[in-house]
């Protein structure tokens, strides 16, 4: 029998450090939506980061660090986002729910203008994540050709989902878009979730899912979405 090895101390002390960057990271994701990567400064992001300078270069050597760092966690989610929805041994139908989770985690953490931005600032890291991303869409894809194959999803064409839900939930992450419409955002998602199920899912199928876990998550990111556009201090 083999016998698992205990983590050394510097193993320990290299999986804490990981993790605090990562934490840090997070706390400056919310700013770089909103702001142009070109107009943060350091003082600026060790604000955002609550931390102070010194703690900064503890972690980064620099702005640009911070960013090719922050790249490598939007590049990994959307990884993590593709295996999910490409796990051929789960039930069509929650890998149905699965993708449209992950498009509505995608939509929010990279908005449109933060690729534009990216691809002004380090066009290597730009497609990096461009590629994540065509990853993801070609998995997603994957998924309705084979529920489609399967007889569990109505015959519409895969490459029209992938379109529909890139720009539909692009276009209601604009705080614009929604008071100009008097609408809420949890609504809109709950409601797009009904028609999603609606225009992919013969009856008999619809009537087996379980929406709870769906609802509980969109609630989830829509408090998440709000925490982040509350005016700083």
């Amino acid at each position: 029998m083999e016998v698992e090895k205990s983590a050394s101390p510097v193993e320990l002390h290299g999986e804490r450090r990981e993790g605090l960057k990562y934490k840090y990271i997070i706390r400056l994701l919310p700013a770089i939506q909103r702001q142009r990567l070109s107009h943060l400064r350091i003082d600026d992001i060790v604000r955002y980061m609550d931390i102070s300078k010194a703690t900064f270069y503890k972690y980064f050597s620099s702005k640009e660090d911070v960013v090719e760092q922050g790249v490598d966690l939007l590049v990994d989610s959307l990884k993590q986002a593709e295996t999910l929805v490409g796990d051929e041994s789960s039930p069509p139908l929650l890998r149905f729910q699965h993708a449209f989770m992950q498009s509505i985690e995608v939509a929010i953490y990279l908005p449109e203008a933060l690729l534009l931005d990216l691809k002004q600032f380090s066009p290597p890291l730009w497609e990096r994540v461009k590629q994540a991303q065509r990853d993801f869409q070609f998995r997603l894809q994957q998924l309705y050709e084979q529920g489609i194959a399967q007889g569990v999803f109505h015959p519409i064409k895969p490459v029209l989902a992938v379109l529909q839900n890139e720009l539909f939930l692009r276009t209601i992450m604009d705080p614009v878009f929604l008071m100009e419409h008097d609408l809420t955002l949890r609504t809109l998602l709950y409601d797009y979730y009904e028609l999603q199920k609606y225009q992919w899912l013969p009856p008999e199928f619809a009537k087996q899912m379980d929406d709870a876990p769906v609802r509980a998550f969109i609630d989830l990111m829509v408090h998440k979405l709000s925490q982040n556009l509350r005016p700083e201090g």
